[in-house]
């Protein structure tokens, strides 16, 4: 995984979608975020233990 510094400093102000704490996409609008997830993720593939979407905040990092 990224180191949290550089992915703080990569994705500021985007939302995130992290499987198995790799990230996979990344985008400013959380809808096309929600999209890929639909399309390359299904629930019956993967468990929603592993995978998350997080907003990358100013130094942070929040999961939602």
């Amino acid at each position: 995984m990224m180191r949290e510094e550089e992915l703080l400093k990569k994705f500021s102000g985007e939302w995130i979608l992290l499987l198995n704490d790799k990230v996979i996409d990344h985008s400013a609008n959380i809808e096309d975020l929600l999209m890929t997830y639909e399309k390359k993720f299904p629930e019956e593939k993967y468990p929603n233990d592993e995978i998350k979407i997080s907003k990358v905040l100013d130094r942070t990092l929040k999961e939602f």
